[in-house]
């Protein structure tokens, strides 16, 4: 009897999560099905579950749009050269700070924690960039949020987390403390490595705000800002005009292709970091 029920709770269970899952994917599955199909329908709301003419128009106008090449070219720049200085940023830092017998720590930590709880604000963070003489430039979205101090958190406790024996037969054998870092820590962090690269990238490659408050150049414009800017700016006409005057009624696919080209690639980048992730999620939430 027991054994029924807990058949019919799998069922009703695994039921339930089917239909939110297919809830959760539609309006994605629908967005795509909208970017491959001929203009005149998609205009005439003759589509719902499946393309029905298949054409690459929409893609096609896409790139061959100058402002949104650039705008592709400066969010790749962002989120590759952001990541790669936010992750060597906080290996860095985390090392030293996860090291108990080094004096400071303790104190570095408080400072970095209260950084989470208090900041200047927008005001003082826009007169800063100013200063330092940033502003309209690709480096304001990467230099003034490339370390998170969340993150550099996960980082301490997986390296505290590391027998300090491993450490000690590297020194002993001759090897220095960047010599360990490289050749030791680095090596069997990729767990919480990848973790938090993924973590990076998709904050870097979705940056929105920080791009229109400190970026008025179209030069230097991001694909979020250009992204908003065609959905809730730009009727589908005017979209017409300025992609391609050669398709009728090509606004609204062009829409489509162009939330599917902002989200598609850094979906992308979790298969090659599956096989991390699961065991980096899980950083930091038992102790031993």
């Amino acid at each position: 009897m027991k054994a029924q029920k807990n058949g019919w709770f799998e069922t009703f269970n695994y039921t339930l999560l089917g239909l939110m899952a297919i809830l959760m994917v539609f309006p994605f599955w629908n967005v795509f099905t909208l970017s491959f199909s001929t203009p005149h329908l998609v205009y005439e709301g003759q589509l719902l579950f499946w393309p029905r003419q298949w054409t690459l128009v929409a893609y096609d106008t896409v790139f061959h749009n100058r402002q949104f090449i650039q705008t592709l070219y400066n969010t790749v720049f962002v989120t590759v050269v952001g990541t790669v200085l936010s992750m060597l940023l906080t290996i860095t830092l985390a090392y030293p700070l996860s090291k108990r017998n080094v004096k400071g720590t303790g104190v570095m930590l408080f400072i970095a924690f209260f950084t989470m709880l208090f900041n200047g604000g927008i005001i003082p963070s826009y007169l800063l960039v100013k200063e330092l003489g940033m502003l309209n430039s690709l480096w304001s979205l990467i230099i003034p949020s490339a370390l998170s101090v969340f993150n550099l958190m996960i980082m301490v406790s997986f390296f505290r987390s590391i027998p300090s024996e491993l450490e000690e037969s590297a020194k002993i054998d001759g090897s220095n403390d960047i010599g360990v870092l490289a050749r030791i820590v680095t090596p069997i962090s990729l767990p919480v490595i990848a973790t938090l690269t993924l973590f990076y990238a998709v904050s870097k490659w979705n940056l929105f705000f920080q791009a229109v408050m400190y970026n008025s150049d179209v030069s230097k414009m991001t694909m979020q800002v250009l992204l908003r800017q065609i959905l809730v700016q730009m009727t589908n006409e005017a979209v017409d005009a300025a992609m391609s005057g050669d398709v009728p009624k090509i606004g609204v696919t062009v829409k489509m292709a162009m939330i599917i080209i902002a989200t598609v690639p850094i979906l992308l980048i979790y298969p090659f970091l599956q096989k991390y992730f699961a065991k980096g999620a899980m950083i930091g939430s038992v102790k031993g």
